[in-house]
């Protein structure tokens, strides 16, 4: 019961996104692919919010790939186009302890980072 109650506050607060049409989708501007170091870019992003960035361990998922990523309603709803690079983190917290892989998503328009996906934002 506990859990059923749990998913379905889960959705309630999460949402129902709405999938853009096909024509927004043809009609987003991608910006231009990332020139920049991309992986230093992340770092740097990512490991600002850390709470000791040295230990971060990073396990980037490939280079960015041409795509899109929409928020629910009730996180906003904003769509972000751009180029999407995927990275798993996995850095010290105040304890000393590792705090497990999380992954991130980070999309890149234009050489710059406009949006970092958090960890339980992210797809699967």
């Amino acid at each position: 019961m506990k859990k059923l109650l749990v998913i379905l506050l889960c959705l309630g607060l999460c949402g129902c996104a709405t999938m853009p049409t096909q024509e927004q989708i043809d009609n987003l501007n991608y910006g231009a692919y990332p020139t920049i170091d991309y992986k230093q870019a992340i770092k740097d992003c990512i490991g600002g919010k850390l709470y000791d960035p040295y230990s971060a361990v990073y396990d980037f998922e490939g280079a960015p790939q041409r795509g899109w990523y929409k928020f629910p309603p009730l996180l906003g709803g904003q769509l972000y186009a751009g180029y999407i690079s995927y990275v798993g983190v996995n850095a010290k917290n105040r304890m000393g302890g590792y705090t497990g892989r999380k992954r991130y998503g980070v999309i890149f328009k234009n050489n710059r980072i406009i949006k970092v996906i958090l960890p339980m934002e992210c797809p699967f």
